[in-house]
């Protein structure tokens, strides 16, 4: 690695700060590892991803350790450390001392883990990750729940002379079958492995090793990385470096419950916003990137106002593009450029915020915004710049100006973008039960599914299941209405005509539904979606109509200066 550039203002954009001195080379056996992990002298910092590893992946490093096989060096951070009382391991907790002399993983987490997990005599409430044991028959170390609990040894026995020993007083082996019980014992104790203890102040130099190391080979993910460089960590931050917290904007984005978009939806979101290619990685943009990178507040403040355009009823005062929750956004990518618009043109006039919604709806009848469309999402994020008016122009040319076409049903699957065009079309008609107007919030909260099923498809015969796979058998009702067959057969139209007919639901197909002719109900139901959603859509995108554009597209009115 070379050194970076002394000077402040380089460093300020430099990804990769360079360490002061070469790390010190050490070899530490299983035994040590785990006894320091154990004491709290070995711990883990804000910046490390979260546990990835599952069963196979504990019994294939043990497995390795028997072999004799390599299994990678460990990287340490010397660090002083604070008592924790509720320090985690795997899915333990212990109460951690102090401790003058400690370290933190910067590389081996998950090894060092599933190796402490595993070996030490821990409560991890329930986490089967470690739940393994040595099978002496076959000589291997397998993950489940024992077979024979005379013959399986569970590895938190062998992680200990002591306990092993009470488990050879009460077992069945022969004396060559326990000597080899011990030889295994023997053999993953005094395993020794290669580490590395670095000695630094300085929490950026910390990151960019921690970064560089799993940046190559099998890959963090982008966000992974990101949030390593330049996420926010109150216990070892520094005034030097510069904050881009992606989880600080996650909670930033969720207002008025429209929930939190992915970690790396947000990060795309920056680098757009920053004029980066957001389908790149920041290391593979290189140094010169950090430079140009959106400051923390000008990116929050950016996110809440693209939020609060999605969210926007299209007939509102100040019009948006009807879209309540990120969970409805047909194609997320959206999110991502409206976040570079709204960053560049925090106050567009009301002709743009229509074109805007236009431009969106648009794109989710010609699939321009499929999240497969790489090259479109690049061709966007560089339409827009400077000029307003030019900008959305150039995105309305984009996605073109299709002509209306009739909706065609597809299975119904909330990760669909037919789908969320389908719930949202369903939403807009504003859905009723017997009682009320039924909330969106409501249908997804907990984790219900936002529509639900009337019928079970499991029910039909197989030349049917094809249309009750999809909206046509679902409706927007929430979880305090529990059998939906039986709850819309209670309502009457007389009574409940303005309920039924939010769902899209007429005198005829009522009575289908109360005669038990789920077929014709849903074939019923199934021509009114589709005629409905494709009105819907028509007036959402303007299909047929002509463009809406800012008035300074007509009248070359100056716009106002983006802000940086």
């Amino acid at each position: 690695m070379t050194a970076e550039p002394n000077d402040a203002k380089d460093r300020s954009h430099s990804l990769y700060v360079a360490l002061p001195k070469a790390p010190e080379a050490i070899s530490l056996t299983v035994r040590k590892l785990i006894g320091k992990v154990q004491e709290g002298e070995i711990r883990v910092p804000a910046f490390q991803r979260p546990l990835r590893w599952g069963p196979d992946d504990v019994v294939k490093l043990f497995d390795s350790l028997l072999k004799g096989y390599p299994v990678g060096s460990l990287l340490f951070w010397r660090h002083k450390f604070d008592r924790d009382p509720r320090l985690q391991l795997g899915s333990a907790v212990i109460d951690a001392p102090a401790v003058e002399d400690g370290w933190f993983i910067v590389d081996g987490q998950q090894r060092t883990t599933a190796l402490a997990a595993s070996l030490l005599d821990l409560d991890q409430h329930g986490d089967r990750r470690w739940d393994l044991y040595f099978d002496v028959e076959s000589n291997s170390v397998l993950h489940g729940p024992l077979v024979s609990l005379r013959r399986h040894v569970p590895l938190r026995t062998l992680g200990d002379l002591r306990r092993l020993g009470r488990w050879l007083r009460d077992c069945d082996l022969t004396d060559d079958e326990q000597q080899r019980v011990e030889a295994v014992q023997q053999r993953l104790l005094d395993y020794t492995l290669p580490a590395y203890v670095m000695e630094t102040d300085d929490v950026d130099a910390l990151r960019g090793v921690f970064a560089r190391l799993n940046s190559t080979g099998v890959r963090m993910r982008a966000d992974e990385v990101f949030q390593a460089l330049l996420g926010s960590d109150p216990k070892a931050g520094t005034a030097k470096r510069r904050s881009l917290d992606l989880e600080v904007l996650q909670r930033a984005t969720d207002i008025d419950g429209f929930g939190q978009p992915p970690r790396g939806e947000i990060l795309k979101a920056i680098l757009a916003m920053s004029g980066l290619d957001p389908s790149r990685r920041l290391d593979d943009l290189g140094d010169t990137a950090m430079g140009q990178l959106v400051e923390m507040d000008d990116a929050a403040e950016a996110l809440r106002r693209a939020v609060a355009f999605l969210q926007a009823p299209a007939d509102a005062d100040e019009a948006g593009a009807g879209i309540p929750a990120y969970a409805f956004i047909p194609y997320p990518v959206v999110f991502v450029l409206l976040a570079r618009w709204f960053h560049l043109f925090p106050a567009p006039d009301e002709a743009t915020r229509r074109a805007l919604a236009q431009w969106l709806w648009r794109g989710v009848a010609t699939g321009v915004h499929q999240r497969g469309a790489v090259s479109k999402m690049r061709l966007q994020v560089r339409q827009i710049h400077e000029d307003m008016g030019n900008s959305m122009q150039r995105l309305l040319d984009t996605v073109g100006d299709p002509s209306p076409r009739e909706w065609s049903l597809d299975p119904f699957h909330m990760e669909h973008a037919a789908s969320r065009v389908e719930i949202l079309a369903l939403l807009s008609r504003e859905p009723r039960d017997r009682q009320g107007q039924v909330s969106w919030r409501s249908l997804v909260s907990s984790g219900e599914r936002v529509a639900r099923e009337i019928f079970r498809v499991s029910t039909f015969q197989q030349d049917a299941r094809a249309i009750a796979r999809t909206a046509a058998n679902r409706v927007l009702l929430d979880r305090a209405h529990t059998g939906l067959r039986s709850e819309l057969k209670n309502w009457s139209w007389e009574t409940d005509q303005a309920a039924l007919e939010s769902h899209l639901i007429d005198e005829p197909g009522l009575q289908d539904l109360c005669d038990d002719q789920a077929e014709a109900f849903l074939s019923r139901r199934a021509a009114r979606i589709r005629s409905f959603v494709t009105v819907f859509l028509a007036s959402r995108a303007g299909l047929g109509g002509p463009r809406v554009l800012p008035v300074s597209v007509y009248y070359e009115l100056p716009n106002e200066a983006p802000s940086s």
